[in-house]
């Protein structure tokens, strides 16, 4: 197994270097084509083409990689060409103003249109191919489930979801005792667990690290503080020292300054899409164009936060504080468009420079909601070491109606791993689920919180 894992990976390797020299190669063509003798920019000759050749593919490497387009296997195909094509675009947009700038002059931009359709039919011919191929060598991890409590059927929903990388053989659970569980593992499987007590697990992954089996973990709480934490030598003892989850003054200040910098970038920008926004939320029913809501941040301080009204008037008029449902009849035509693609939240700009709110961070919840959270989960209050952000990790990997319990694993993560690349690579991968309509999805028809209680979770 292990022989076969290696070679997959070598192979994986070989697709993903003949994907990035193929868009490289569809850009040489057009830019010898159509600019290579165009340009007035002495630069752009002789070396500064292989330059400009070499930026391309180490620039569209990293954005596939950032969002995931050459994840066979992991990712269903059209994830695969979703990533892709978003990466293309943002690269072919980039190199277009790289040679505007050298050039000194706005030059012809039809060829980069060409080239964008090209390199869409290339995107779409590889990822169907590498997928055929992936298949063909039949590379599906079988799985063992162990655990016992209401978690283990939305785990087995989820990981059916990814049927072509997991197939589940077997559930076993933990009332059944260590050695039933150890006596029914096939060291052919990969393991997963989920909420098993600290020494069972222990046991469990023994086992599995002594065979060579693949073992993965849903964290809870303890393991995600202790994933981020650094080590230290006292005397002849190993220990494990855990960030206690606040900022350094500095992280603090250059963290701020951050903030600011891109805050009154993306006003610059973004302005139209502002004011296309507030006059058709206006135009629509003549109500107010923006909607404040008490949120907490840092230290359980309350804010209002900023959003564009996606609701009708008075939505909660009858005091009760609730999430947006699944087809929710309060939110209005406009309102449904504009949280789609997240202008609604672009307001949230005013309150980062007030300093409210952070661009990443914990995503602010309502003091309300938050208190009946915390009835079941008490960690969820360790979101509030950190300001609370327009995007972050649960925001990003998360969706609307994603498990509470799981948003705070998602946030502990941020909190415990920060650092000023995390920052910016959380922004790029916020661009990708923009036009993704299940990161929208609300709670359901009866739910008025995304809480599910869960065995061993609250």
């Amino acid at each position: 197994m292990s022989d076969k894992r290696r070679k997959n990976k070598f192979i994986l390797i070989w697709e993903i270097l003949l994907n990035v020299a193929g868009m490289t190669l569809i850009f040489a063509i057009i830019w010898f084509c159509f600019y290579r003798y165009n340009l007035r920019a002495g630069f752009l000759y002789k070396k500064g083409t292989a330059l400009m050749f070499g930026m391309y593919g180490v620039l569209y490497l990293f954005l596939t990689g950032l969002y995931g387009g050459h994840k066979i296997g992991y990712y269903r195909i059209s994830e695969i060409m979703y990533s892709q094509f978003l990466s293309m675009i943002m690269v072919n947009a980039f190199t277009y103003f790289q040679t505007c700038l050298i050039d000194r002059r706005f030059i012809e931009i039809k060829p980069i249109i060409i080239m964008c359709f090209i390199d869409t039919f290339f995107i779409f011919f590889w990822s169907v191919w590498c997928n055929k191929r992936f298949r063909k060598r039949n590379i599906v991890r079988n799985m063992t489930v162990i655990c016992e409590t209401d978690l283990s059927d939305e785990l087995i929903k989820k990981m059916n979801y990814y049927d072509y990388k997991f197939h589940i053989t077997k559930q076993l659970g933990i009332k059944n005792g260590i050695s039933y569980i150890l006596d029914n593992l096939d060291i052919s499987d990969g393991v997963i667990i989920a909420d098993v007590d600290s020494e069972m697990k222990k046991k469990i992954i023994d086992f599995c690290f002594d065979r060579s089996m693949p073992v993965f973990v849903i964290p809870d709480v303890s393991e995600i503080v202790l994933k981020n934490s650094y080590a230290l030598n006292l005397m002849d003892m190993p220990v494990l020292v855990c960030n206690k989850g606040e900022l350094s003054l500095i992280d603090e200040f250059s963290k701020r300054l951050f903030d600011l910098a891109v805050s009154f970038a993306a006003l610059a920008v973004l302005w139209p899409f502002m004011l296309i926004t507030a006059i058709a939320i206006k135009v629509y029913d003549r109500g107010p164009v923006f909607y404040k809501q008490k949120r907490l941040t840092i230290g359980r301080r309350e804010f209002y936060v900023y959003k564009f009204r996606s609701m009708v008037v008075n939505a909660e008029n009858d005091g009760v504080a609730r999430l947006a449902k699944q087809n929710d009849s309060r939110i209005t035509p406009v309102g449904r468009l504009i949280r789609k693609i997240r202008l609604d939240e672009l307001p949230q700009i005013f309150n980062v420079i007030k300093g409210d709110m952070s661009i990443v961070g914990p995503r602010p919840e309502r003091p309300e909601i938050a208190a009946q959270y915390e009835k079941y989960i008490p960690e969820f209050k360790y979101r509030l070491k950190m300001k609370a952000g327009i995007t972050g990790y649960a925001q990003v990997l998360g969706r609307y109606n994603t498990d509470p319990y799981d948003k705070l694993m998602w946030d502990l993560m941020y909190i415990a791993g920060y650092s000023f690349l995390l920052d910016i690579r959380l922004i790029m991968m916020t661009i990708k689920v923009l036009f993704i309509p299940e990161s929208t999805q609300g709670v359901g028809k009866k739910e008025v919180t995304a809480q599910r209680k869960k065995k061993g979770r609250v």
